[in-house]
């Protein structure tokens, strides 16, 4: 555009008169020969005048933060940021107080309660609390009954409560207003009037253009305009191409003035939630409460509350924080928009056009860390030697992403389901269940159309499904970062513990009962080793890191372990086991040894029954090498898995089994040993047909192997009989059974003529198998 007029030039220019812009150029004052403050009086959009202005950062803490290098390079600056408030409060107060009446709260005070979802609340929590251990801040666990300002909703009572003292809050207002006043007895030109568009010729800015017409010079101008920052650098083509775009995160907040005339004396919060801050009540003085604050990512910033919003959060407030504030009254609405970055981390430092440097994107605490920042950008911007390393945020970069897109995936799914419980949804009560199944392709898919190799943060994942302009952004600033800095490195994590971790969580999710030793397990098979010698610093990537990820998803939909990984174990001996043939436990090894104890002949004459892998035959056989071992079973497949394994482990059992297809039920099976046999062991199907079991038996172990009648004990009764049959007196019957209806077995063995009958239990203390005694002689 053609300027109107011309002012005299400036050294240096600060866009944007938020928090951030503010401060600066309050440090700039002084430092620099002249500085101009570019913003409208009344703040449209801005965020710092919505912002509830808690001074903390570990009440801000996530654990997506920490499974995050640059979520804690970001959680680095702000450990800085709150150690130099309280001086910071007094230089720009100029002497006229020490700036301690800004703050309007002592302390904070963070709730679990029992609103949001466990993995995102009680996650975060933990997370907070183990920050705090960590950097030795001092707090202390509080009884949520002794708040006393508290009264939630009994739908939504706190479980827990921490009080962190040295986490403060101030009056936003107030503070804009007393930087804003310090900055003019500075010395710095304050304009109120919007930037439009940056000057710039050969590679360097020139000034920017008003919307007034007019022109402000300088040869630094430095971007702290949040969302507004994003016009000013498309007024330049092509500046942007690699700098991630800033859209907003569109918020609403309210100040109160209570029922009661009362307020908290502390900050009183909940943990992040649902792609949002957690809902926080912030003292205002005058029986006054502040109450934030929504989070929608929006692709341009929105100036008007939305009704679905500000519904949200008053509900919140009142059912979460204080029943009385349903009475209370609304007298001011405020809409904030956070700045934030296509790869959801600040842009801190200089562009690719000399001299134009951006200190924005900062997302949720950008008045937090106001003070830090503006003291290291007047020392860049005077030529000092920097005291903080942003490197990882300079504007033009590829996307920081720092995590899985499994990961971004499943966290997305994670707070996509929150946002309805903080809604109270009310469906039925396995559908989180089917929703969480039902959201992870849709988002992998979504994930997969926007880009093949970069993935975006959770919450603009999310959001750009709604939004077509955002979806562009992504794919062009994906594109340009291609090109410009090479395809993007993998955000799979390397390590297989890392890999290991994450993968516990996942099963860990699909209520697998021992996820972490099923991904151990998982882990050493991919790796060629066993859990007990895997190298967890050792490099899992490639081909071996695609197979154990496929295996975890398949372990996830709860295919037994075994059959993943294609063997079970018993007495040390490895057995192949395959889909379509029943997997041998670890509690028949108690059952074998307890009866073998029991057979004293010498060359052994044992039968298994219902055989399957065969591990039971094959297992007496190596234990007594004397003995000659048949195994029968009904399945064919069953049959040739049992005698692959008698090939396999030829070499440890000289003298194997022999199997045979049979029904254990039939009264022709093996005539021939009628009245000869020394031992019978079976462990053969006996869940009743009406008991639910877990997925790993009821969906992928063959049916008739698991199943045996209405009450279980179908085959019990053939096979107790068959054992009458065959067993010598004083032969041994050894049968495993469902743990219920032991007395069941009992009665029937007794019933058959066997004595010396005796019940014993599993390694979990359960009782599993009965052996008894033929007709003892």
């Amino acid at each position: 555009m053609s300027p109107r007029t011309s002012q005299p030039g400036y050294d240096v220019i600060v866009v944007g008169n938020g928090a951030l812009g503010s401060s600066l150029a309050v440090e700039l004052a002084g430092r620099q020969g002249s500085v101009a403050l570019i913003g409208p009086a009344h703040r449209p959009y801005a965020a710092s005048a919505a912002a509830g202005a808690m001074l903390g950062c570990f009440g801000e803490v996530t654990t997506a933060l920490l499974d995050n290098a640059h979520g804690m390079t970001k959680f680095d600056l702000d450990l800085k940021a709150k150690d130099i408030w309280p001086e910071w409060l007094q230089n720009i107060s100029d002497g006229t107080s020490d700036g301690t009446e800004l703050l309007t709260a002592s302390g904070t005070t963070v709730l679990l309660n029992t609103v949001g979802s466990g993995p995102i609340d009680s996650g975060n929590y933990a997370a907070i609390r183990a920050m705090l251990d960590k950097y030795d801040e001092p707090y202390e666990s509080v009884d949520p009954a002794d708040i006393s300002w508290l009264d939630p909703d009994p739908n939504s009572r706190p479980l827990e409560a921490l009080h962190i003292p040295g986490e403060h809050a101030v009056d936003s207002g107030r503070l804009l207003r007393r930087l804003e006043r310090t900055a003019e007895d500075r010395g710095v030109h304050v304009v109120d009037d919007q930037a439009v568009s940056l000057v710039n010729s050969d590679g360097q800015v020139r000034g920017v253009v008003l919307a007034s017409g007019a022109t402000l010079s300088a040869r630094k101008v430095v971007l702290a305009g949040g969302v507004g920052s994003q016009d000013l650098i498309d007024s330049v083509p092509g500046l942007g191409a690699c700098i991630p775009r800033l859209v907003a995160g569109y918020g609403v907040s309210v100040v109160m003035t209570t029922q009661d005339g009362t307020q908290p004396e502390s900050v009183i919060r909940t943990p992040n939630r649902a792609f949002a801050c957690g809902l926080h009540v912030v003292p205002r003085g005058l029986g006054r409460v502040y109450v934030g604050a929504t989070n929608i990512i929006n692709p341009r910033p929105l100036a008007d509350p939305v009704l679905r919003d500000l519904e949200f959060l008053t509900g919140c407030a009142h059912r979460q924080i204080r029943r009385n504030l349903w009475s209370s009254s609304i007298v001011q609405v405020n809409v904030g928009n956070r700045p934030v970055s296509l790869d959801g981390f600040p842009l801190l430092g200089e562009t690719p056009l000399d001299g134009l440097w951006m200190m924005t994107g900062t997302y949720r605490d950008g008045l937090f860390l106001s003070p830090l920042l503006a003291r290291e950008f007047a020392r860049r911007l005077a030529g000092e030697e920097p005291e903080l390393d942003l490197d990882a945020f300079t504007p033009e970069r590829a996307p920081l992403e720092g995590v899985s897109r499994e990961a971004v995936i499943d966290t997305t799914v994670e707070h996509m389901l929150a946002t309805g419980y903080e809604h109270h949804w009310n469906i039925p009560t396995d559908w989180q269940e089917y929703l969480a199944a039902d959201l992870k392709p849709i988002y992998t898919r979504w994930a997969d159309e926007i880009d093949a190799g970069f993935t975006p943060p959770p919450e603009l994942l999310a959001s750009s499904r709604l939004h077509p302009h955002m979806v562009e952004w992504l794919r062009a600033y994906y594109d340009n970062c291609r090109a410009k800095f090479g395809a993007p490195a993998s955000a799979e994590v390397r390590t297989v513990r890392d890999q290991v971790d994450r993968a516990q969580e996942v099963l860990t999710s699909a209520q697998v009962w021992a996820p972490r030793q099923d991904v151990l397990a998982l882990a050493a098979h991919v790796t060629n080793s066993t859990p007990e010698s895997l190298d967890l610093d050792a490099s899992l990537t490639g081909s071996s890191a695609e197979e154990f990820w496929s295996l975890v998803r398949r372990r996830a939909d709860r295919v037994p372990l075994e059959y993943l990984t294609g063997r079970a174990t018993l007495f040390d001996l490895e057995f192949h086991v395959n889909e379509g043939v029943f997997i041998p436990r670890v509690h028949s090894e108690a059952m074998i040894e307890n009866a073998l104890a029991r057979c004293s002949v010498n060359r052994l004459r044992a039968v298994d029954l219902c055989t399957g892998s065969g591990a039971i035959a094959l297992a007496i056989a190596r234990l007594r090498s004397d003995s000659t071992v048949t195994g029968v079973d009904i399945s064919a497949a069953a049959v040739q898995c049992a005698r692959r394994n008698a090939d396999r482990l030829q070499e440890k059992i000289p003298n194997p089994a022999e199997f045979i297809e049979g029904d254990a039920s039939d009264p022709n099976l093996l005539t021939d040993l009628d009245g000869g046999v020394d031992l019978i062991t079976a462990n053969p199907p006996y869940v009743p047909h009406s008991l639910q079991i877990p997925p790993e038996w009821a969906v992928y172990q063959p049916t008739e192997a698991i199943y045996s009648g209405w009450d279980g004990l179908d085959l019990t009764r053939s096979i107790v009989a068959t054992a009458a049959r065959l067993l010598k007196k004083g032969g041994v019957l050894a049968i495993e059974h469902y743990d219920t209806v032991v007395d069941d077995v009992v009665d029937i063995l007794r019933s058959a003529g066997f004595t010396s009958v005796t019940s014993h239990t599993d390694h979990d203390g359960f009782a599993r198998y009965v052996v008894a005694q033929y007709l003892e002689a």
